[in-house]
């Protein structure tokens, strides 16, 4: 198959400037010209009417003697008016003879004499170009009887003039199609140069990563403006590569330490079985590290998972929720480590509290601070889950009388893989918090620190339902 010839961007703009400009011009001489020619023949046609008109004052003064064929004063009479129509006059008398001139146009002739005999006036415009003419014949009253007069002239006034106007706009339209060439190639070779370098640009990011260097743009035109946005999306990009590595680092990082802990306690495990003489309190202390250690990882694979969707920005749903019946359902399922530890979880909420919401998501953000509060809150202590609502907002709060988060902390925590100084060797990832707070900013919510004296205070804020609503269901 063969190729077709690649036509480009600058040859398309130029020939599209041209054009326009061909088209223009030519729309210009059309709407131009016709009505000049017909203004120019309208306005001889006037004047020749006008000196129609002005033939009474010539004729009037010519005595009945004077008012017969070949007399020099009709004659006279007659060529004035000619002069003054600068054209040819004819007059004729009530019988319809010609009085003057000696050798008149047959057509006027007839003109005059239908003037004559209709007793009105014939104006007309006749002919096309070289033969055009405009012609008057008008009844006149002379000394005792009634004679006719036709004038007409030849418009080879305004074939010249239009010819003239034509010639000047063919000579401004060649001026104006050069100039147009001129700056069609000269902006569309700018409009090329800047694209090439905007497409290099695209290039070298494709090669070199968003680590390549992009030169600034300083214009103000839509071109400049995509270099901008390119240049901001390379820096997005740059950004998200680097938070890429970084999550790719420290996860790695977090895994490999229960890992190496696992592979240390199966390799003494190995090293028992193969001594004999296994001791079962010893084997049954390994196995039970080596399970809370598989579960550490699956946590944080789990963890790693729920950052990924996050990532990926799957939209949450956004259901009427009842707030107190979720509270309810992940309390119960901390009810047995609660116990374990020798913590009370009480719920302080009235029913009937609604958002708008996703359920799993409020689930999970729930789960995140409980656990929070039961790895840091002391034995015996009450952690405390409350629902407050007011106009603009509505709130799940879970309360501890844990150490608290120094104030240098409080956003910190909320970073991926941060975790605070306050820990009292309670093991975690810095990933549940960091969760927490993008899933409710994904539902329009927020998960806050709120300052108090004793313990870490959360708030899950979520949008409140409407009012008018009873019944959850979709929004």
């Amino acid at each position: 198959m063969r190729r077709r010839a690649s036509f480009g961007l600058r040859p398309r703009l130029v020939l599209a400037l041209v054009a326009t400009s061909a088209l223009t011009l030519a729309v210009a001489a059309a709407t131009l010209l016709t009505p000049l020619e017909r203004r120019l023949r309208n306005s001889e046609l006037e004047s020749v009417s006008q000196a129609a008109g002005a033939a009474q004052a010539e004729i009037a003064d010519l005595t009945p003697a004077e008012l017969i064929p070949s007399s020099a004063a009709a004659r006279s009479a007659v060529k004035s008016i000619a002069q003054r129509a600068d054209g040819e006059a004819v007059l004729v008398d009530e019988r319809g003879r010609v009085l003057a001139p000696a050798d008149p146009d047959p057509d006027d002739v007839a003109s005059a004499r239908r003037a004559l005999r209709e007793r009105r006036t014939f104006t007309a415009l006749l002919g096309e170009g070289a033969a055009a003419e405009a012609r008057v014949a008008k009844p006149l009253q002379g000394d005792g009887q009634r004679l006719a007069i036709a004038v007409s002239r030849q418009l080879d006034t305004v074939r010249s003039a239009v010819a003239e106007v034509r010639r000047a706009m063919v000579t401004a339209a060649l001026v104006g199609l050069g100039v147009a060439l001129l700056v069609g190639i000269a902006l569309a070779s700018e409009l090329v140069r800047r694209l090439r370098r905007v497409r290099d640009t695209a290039l070298l990011v494709a090669r070199l990563g968003p680590v390549a260097e992009l030169a600034p743009s300083s214009g103000h035109d839509e071109i400049a403006d995509l270099a901008r946005a390119f240049a901001i999306m390379q820096e997005r990009l740059r950004e998200q590569e680097e938070a890429r590595r970084t999550f790719v680092s420290t996860a790695s990082h977090e895994l490999r330490t229960p890992l190496t802990s696992l592979q240390l306690v199966l390799a003494l495990l190995r090293e028992e079985l193969a001594a004999g003489g296994l001791d079962a309190a010893s084997v049954a202390a390994q196995v039970d590290q080596a399970n809370a250690i598989t579960g550490r990882i699956g946590a944080l694979a789990a963890q790693l998972l729920d950052l990924s969707r996050l990532d990926a920005g799957l939209p949450p749903r956004q259901e009427l929720i009842e707030l107190h019946e979720t509270c309810r359902a992940v309390i119960a399922e901390f009810a047995v480590r609660a116990s374990e530890t020798d913590h009370r979880i009480e719920l302080r909420a009235d029913d009937g509290l609604w958002a708008v919401a996703d359920p799993d998501g409020v689930a999970q953000i729930v789960r995140v601070l409980l656990d929070n509060a039961l790895r840091f809150a002391p034995p015996g202590t009450a952690i405390v889950v409350e629902l407050t609502s007011d106009a603009q907002s509505c709130a799940i709060a879970v309360h501890d009388r844990g150490p608290g988060v120094p104030e240098a902390e409080r956003e910190q925590i909320f970073e991926r893989f941060r975790r605070g100084t306050e820990t009292g060797g309670e093991g975690g990832f810095g990933l549940g918090l960091a969760i927490a707070r993008e899933l409710a900013r994904r539902m329009d919510g927020d998960v806050v620190l709120v300052g108090d004296t004793s313990g870490a205070r959360f708030e899950l804020r979520l949008v409140p339902a409407p009012v008018s609503q009873d019944l959850p269901g979709e929004v």
